[in-house]
């Protein structure tokens, strides 16, 4: 008798081990794709707050400087890096990014570029 508890033991055991496993690795691919999605929408979003942010200082002072200063201090409260501003006289182009928090796919080289999101704004000068 305490054979056949024994066999039934280690069967639980072994089908409880293999279902912990394929947890594990489901939540870490949940976790690397959920941070890349959640920096894609941060930057995106924050694209448009430094944008404004640049099209409000460079309306008051008429300086590009002025503006740069305005969007990076925006860029740095919401974390991203300031990548470009251009203004074509009608036009404020922004670009920032964001690289993803991720556990494995920024130490891949494969997969290095997915974790680098950039978002990019324009918006009229003049309204």
């Amino acid at each position: 008798m305490s054979t056949s508890h024994g066999q039934a033991g280690g069967i639980v055991t072994g089908w409880l081990l293999r279902l912990v496993l394929w947890l594990g690795v489901l939540g870490v691919v949940v976790f690397e794709i959920g941070a890349v999605v959640v920096a894609s929408v941060d930057a995106d979003s924050a694209a448009g707050e430094v944008a404004r942010a640049a099209v409000v200082a460079y309306r008051s002072s008429g300086s590009l400087s002025e503006a740069e200063t305005a969007a990076e201090a925006v860029a740095e409260g919401r974390s991203v890096e300031l990548i470009s501003l251009a203004e074509d006289g009608t036009t404020m182009s922004v670009e920032v990014g964001r690289d993803a928090g991720t556990l494995l796919l920024h130490r891949l080289a494969l997969t290095e570029e997915l974790t680098e999101r950039t978002a990019a704004r324009q918006l009229q000068i003049r309204s």
